[in-house]
């Protein structure tokens, strides 16, 4: 195998970016092959910036030193070629949302940055700079405007990257994540006043489609999956036992999903008079007879919301509420978390939502001075008139 050390490498404009040239061995061959590897933003760095950050790498993967020959020799790995075995190995025993969002942080971010690097000179100051390099890239979205991605999307990212990676090798580091631009913005959710006016002007199933999802806070995959099977209306309750991902029935979403979901009497009596006496087939399903699709309920719901003037809201607006009012209401937590298919409370808390009215009415409730003694109320003492302390 040919090897020349003391490489410098090429720094190259590529659009925004500047981009380092070198050559790395291959293993088992003669010749080496040219690689790059972005280094920076060109309104963050100069190229001589860029040059320096380039030797530096060099020098961290070890292409400059003489037993670096001998490593390469052993088949030293790439991440390109351990995220095509990770992605066969263990990415396809995910479920297929997962699989779908995974894959696609790998194909958009990890691989164009990290793939042509040996495994093991992803460090921590390597996604460190990964990091950096997220928080400038820039994306269309479907309507036209473009985006960067959010704090949330680089961390989830660099999450996919950890499970890569292992946690023997990340658990010491301290990585830098961009803050929240608006770390104050709440999840939009449905309050039940609103979930009442968007059932009362849904027609047809999508009323009692609409009127499930608020009622039980059941996720739209598990609505779109449910069977006239699983409904035992006599008890007033639902089994969940599957959900609808892009048409495919899959396994509910985690090990508490599978679930049963007991309703009250008015939904019982909206999905009897629905149902009409079908006693097979799905509960809700297009003319054709299939499952309903995700993108289709949210743009029934869109039109909704947009007719009543209600602030836009997803489908997940819906759970939201519903966990939100259970929590309001006192639902003890062992039975939240049954009914809702979380495995903490910790993730329950993240769809909690109260609003300024209901946290002043649990002051007033909860108020020491405002419980009962004796016919006038709680005795104090008399102030000095000065105010001032004694």
């Amino acid at each position: 195998m040919s090897f020349r050390s003391g490489q410098s490498g090429n720094v190259v404009r590529k659009g925004h970016m500047w981009h380092g040239r070198f050559y790395v061995d291959v293993p088992g061959d003669e010749a080496r092959r040219r690689t790059s590897v972005p280094l920076g933003s060109i309104h963050s760095m100069k190229k001589t910036e860029a040059r320096r950050k380039l030797r530096a790498m060099l020098e961290e993967m070890g292409l400059n030193a003489d037993q670096h020959l001998e490593r390469a020799s052993l088949g030293g790995k790439t991440f390109s070629t351990e995220a095509a075995w990770w992605r066969e190995q263990k990415l396809s025993k995910y479920k297929p949302s997962s699989q779908e969002a995974m894959g696609g942080h790998l194909d958009k971010y990890l691989i164009p940055q990290l793939g042509s690097l040996p495994m093991a000179a992803i460090d921590e100051r390597r996604v460190q700079e990964l990091i950096t390099d997220l928080e400038r890239v820039e994306y269309i979205r479907s309507d036209g405007v473009k985006k960067k991605l959010s704090p949330k999307s680089i961390r989830n990212v660099v999450g996919v990257l950890k499970q890569m990676l292992g946690k023997k090798v990340w658990r010491d580091w301290n990585l830098a994540f961009p803050e929240d631009i608006d770390p104050d913005k709440e999840q939009r959710y449905f309050t039940p006043a609103e979930m009442i006016q968007i059932v009362n002007a849904a027609d047809g199933q999508w009323k009692v489609l609409f009127a499930l999802m608020a009622g039980s806070g059941l996720r739209i995959g598990e609505v779109s999956g449910l069977e006239i099977e699983d409904l035992d209306l006599a008890a007033g309750l639902i089994r969940v036992r599957r959900g609808i991902w892009k048409g495919r029935a899959i396994t509910p979403k985690t090990k508490r999903g599978r679930r049963t979901v007991f309703i009250e009497p008015t939904l019982v009596w909206m999905l009897s008079s629905y149902l009409a006496g079908r006693t097979s087939g799905r509960v809700f399903q297009t003319a054709s007879g299939k499952p309903h699709s995700r993108h289709n309920v949210w743009r029934k719901l869109k039109l909704i919301l947009k007719s009543l003037g209600l602030q836009p809201g997803g489908l997940h607006a819906f759970r939201h509420g519903r966990v939100s009012m259970l929590q309001a209401n006192g639902m003890p937590g062992d039975l939240l978390l049954e009914q809702v298919g979380h495995s903490n409370l910790k993730t329950t808390s993240g769809y909690t939502h109260f609003n300024d009215a209901f946290r002043q009415r649990m002051a007033r409730v909860q108020g020491l001075f405002s419980q009962e003694d004796g016919p006038n109320g709680p005795k104090f003492p008399d102030f000095p008139s000065t105010g001032r302390v004694m």
